[in-house]
C-alpha cells in the first residue's frame, strides 16, 4: 500500500534524495515536470491544444516550466505566465525558466503585483490552465492580488490542472487558505499528501495522479509517513480463493444486534450485507416487538427475539456460536439498549463491530471501550466520533487524521472514520480509503458497511476486515455509478449489495482499476504515472 506524506515528510524525502542519495534537485524537478506533462497531454482534447501555465517564483513554478517545455515539444500551444518578478526565480527553477524561454516558448512576466487584466486575457480561449503557483510549501492565507488570480483560474471556462497540490490548499489539512484553485485534476509528485485525502482537500483536487520522481520508495523508510492508501493489490492478497471443503459454519456466523420499531430497515441492510460479504450465516438479533416484522421480510437470515426480562441471558444464547457481532444499526437509545450493548461489549469474547446507536450509547465514555472483551471495530461518522471524544463534529473534520488516531489509542479499537476518504485507524497504522463517490450519501449505506466489515472479520483480522470493508463498500458504489451513466445520486443502499460479488471477483483477478470506469475519466496507460486514482 502506498504511503501518504505530510508537508514536512515530503521535504525530508526530497532532501534525503538530494543530500544522501546524491540525486540533484534539478533531476527531481525534471522528472516531476516531465511526468506531469505526460498526464496533461492525455487530458488535453488534442495535441495542439492551447495551454496556459501559471507559474509562481518558487519550485512549484519550476515544475511548471518543465511541464511547459515538454508540452511545447509535444506540439501544444503553450503560454507561460509568471505571477512574480523574474529576478526572484532562482536555483533549479531559474534553470528551467531560462531553458523554456531560450527554446522560444511563449512567456509573459506579470510581476509581483500581477497585471490581472493581462492574465485574464491570456486565459481566454485556453483549453487548459495549469496551476503551478504555490505547491505544498504554502502555509499562510492567500491574499490579493494572488487570491484574485486564483479566482480568475477558477472562472476560466477550461480544464484546470494543479501541480502537486491546488494552490491555496494546505498540504497537510486540505483546508482552503483564503482562496484555492478548484482543480479538475491534480498531479502530485513523489507521494500523496495528507491534504489531498481529506474531504475538503479532495473536493479541491479533483482526480489525483501520482508521478514518481525517479528515486526508490525505500527513502520513505528514512523520512516516515503519516498513513497508507488501501489499494487493490493489497486486498487481492487478503481475499484469496476459498477452500473447496468450506461450509457455512466454517465460513463463520455473524449476529446483527439491531433494529427497533421504525428502524427495522437498518437491521435488514446490515444482515443482508453480512451475507453478501461472505458470512456463512447471519442472525438478526432484535427486540421482540420488531421480530415479527423482520421475520416477514428475511429469507437467508435467521432472527432471534431478545427477552426484555433477561437481556443478558438471551444475548448469551443468541451469540453462542457466532464469530462476529454487528451491534447498533437502528437498535435504539433507551436504557434496555444500553444494557444490551454493554453486555455484548464487555461480556462477550468475539469480534464486535459497533455502529450507529451503539456508538451514541458510548458518547463521552470512549475510554471505557478499552476494557472491552475481544476485539472492537468502531464505524463512526464525524458527529458520532465527536460525541465519543467529547468534541464537535467540526473539530473532528478539521483534523480527521488526528481524531481517528486518538480514538484508536483511547479505545484500543480499530476505528473507521467514515466520510469522503474514510480512515481506518488502529494502534500502529492509519489507512486511507479512496474508493467511493458522492452517491454513498444516502440513508442505509453505513448499515451496509457495518455488515460487510462483520462478514470479513469472520476470516480476516479486525484491521484487515475494516480496510477491506471500506474499500469494497466504496468500490460497489463506483460500480453502481459506472452502470448508471456516471450518476452521483439516486443510489439505494440495498443496491450496493448487488455489486459486491462482482467487485470481489475483480479484486481477486487483479483487474480492478480504481475508480477509472466510475469517473468516466481516461484510464491510465501502462507507461504513464506509476499510480493514479480518480475521484
Amino acid at each position: 500500500m502506498r504511503p501518504v506524506l505530510s508537508r514536512a515528510q515530503m521535504r525530508a524525502y526530497d532532501r534525503y534524495a538530494i543530500e544522501t542519495c546524491h540525486v540533484p534537485g534539478l533531476i527531481l524537478m525534471e522528472n516531476a515536470g516531465r511526468g506531469a506533462a505526460e498526464i496533461i497531454a492525455r487530458l488535453l482534447p488534442r495535441p495542439s491544444a492551447r495551454v496556459v501555465v501559471a507559474c509562481g517564483a518558487g519550485n512549484n513554478g519550476g515544475d511548471g516550466f518543465v511541464a511547459a517545455r515538454h508540452l511545447l515539444a509535444r506540439g501544444a500551444r503553450v503560454h507561460v505566465a509568471l505571477l512574480g518578478a523574474s529576478e526572484r526565480v532562482t536555483g533549479d527553477a531559474r534553470i528551467n525558466h531560462d531553458a523554456y524561454i531560450d527554446l522560444g516558448g511563449s512567456y509573459v512576466e506579470l510581476g509581483d503585483e500581477p497585471d490581472l487584466a493581462r492574465f485574464a486575457a491570456l486565459l481566454e480561449g485556453a483549453d487548459a490552465v495549469v496551476d503551478a503557483l504555490f505547491g505544498t510549501g504554502l502555509a499562510r492565507a492567500v491574499r490579493p492580488p494572488f487570491s484574485e488570480a486564483i479566482a480568475l483560474i477558477n472562472a476560466a471556462g477550461c480544464h484546470r490542472i494543479a501541480l502537486d497540490v491546488p494552490s491555496g490548499v494546505d498540504a497537510d489539512s486540505g483546508a482552503e487558505l483564503g482562496a484555492a484553485v478548484a482543480a479538475d485534476d491534480t498531479i502530485t509528485f513523489g507521494h500523496l499528501k495528507t491534504g489531498l485525502l481529506t474531504p475538503e482537500g479532495a473536493r479541491q483536487a479533483g482526480r489525483v495522479h501520482v508521478v514518481g520522481l525517479g528515486v526508490p520508495d525505500t527513502i520513505v523508510q528514512h523520512t516516515g509517513h503519516v498513513a497508507r492508501v488501501i489499494d487493490p493489490p493489497a486486498l487481492r492478497g487478503w481475499l484469496g480463493p476459498r477452500e473447496a471443503d468450506l461450509h457455512k459454519h466454517k465460513a463463520g456466523g455473524v449476529a446483527v444486534v439491531a433494529g427497533s420499531p421504525g428502524k427495522t430497515g437498518a437491521a435488514l441492510l446490515a444482515s443482508e450485507a453480512a451475507m453478501r460479504g461472505g458470512a456463512g450465516l447471519a442472525t438478526l438479533v432484535t427486540w421482540p416487538e420488531s421480530a415479527p416484522a423482520l421475520e416477514q421480510r428475511v429469507r437467508e437470515c435467521m432472527t432471534f427475539a431478545l427477552d426484555r426480562g433477561r437481556i443478558a441471558g438471551s444475548l448469551d444464547q443468541a451469540l453462542g456460536r457466532q464469530r462476529v457481532a454487528v451491534v447498533g444499526p437502528g437498535f435504539g437509545l433507551d436504557e434496555a439498549a444500553r444494557v444490551a450493548v454493554d453486555h455484548v461489549v464487555f461480556g462477550w469474547d468475539g469480534v464486535k463491530v459497533l455502529d450507529a446507536d451503539a456508538l451514541t450509547l458510548f458518547a463521552g465514555r470512549a475510554d471505557s471501550l478499552a476494557r472491552a472483551r475481544g476485539r472492537l471495530v468502531l464505524t463512526p461518522h464525524s458527529g458520532e466520533l465527536g460525541r465519543l471524544l467529547g468534541r464537535g463534529a467540526d473539530d473532528v473534520e478539521r483534523d480527521r487524521f488526528g481524531a481517528a488516531r486518538e480514538a484508536a489509542q483511547r479505545t484500543r479499537a480499530v476505528v473507521v472514520l467514515k466520510g469522503a476518504r474514510s480512515l481506518v485507524a488502529s494502534a500502529d497504522e492509519l489507512l486511507v480509503n479512496v474508493s467511493g463517490n458522492p452517491a454513498l450519501a444516502t440513508a442505509g449505506s453505513g448499515d451496509v458497511l457495518a455488515g460487510l466489515i462483520g462478514a470479513l472479520a469472520c476470516s480476516l483480522t479486525p484491521e484487515r476486515a475494516a480496510a477491506a470493508g471500506v474499500f469494497l463498500h466504496g468500490a460497489a458504489a463506483d460500480a453502481w455509478r459506472s452502470s448508471h451513466g456516471d450518476a452521483d445520486r439516486g443510489l439505494l443502499a440495498s443496491e450496493l449489495l448487488d455489486y459486491v460479488p462482482a467487485v470481489l471477483s475483480a479484486l481477486r483477478r487483479g483487474d480492478y482499476a480504481l475508480g477509472a470506469a466510475a469517473s468516466g475519466a481516461p484510464k491510465p496507460e501502462a507507461h504513464a504515472a506509476p499510480w493514479t486514482y480518480y475521484l
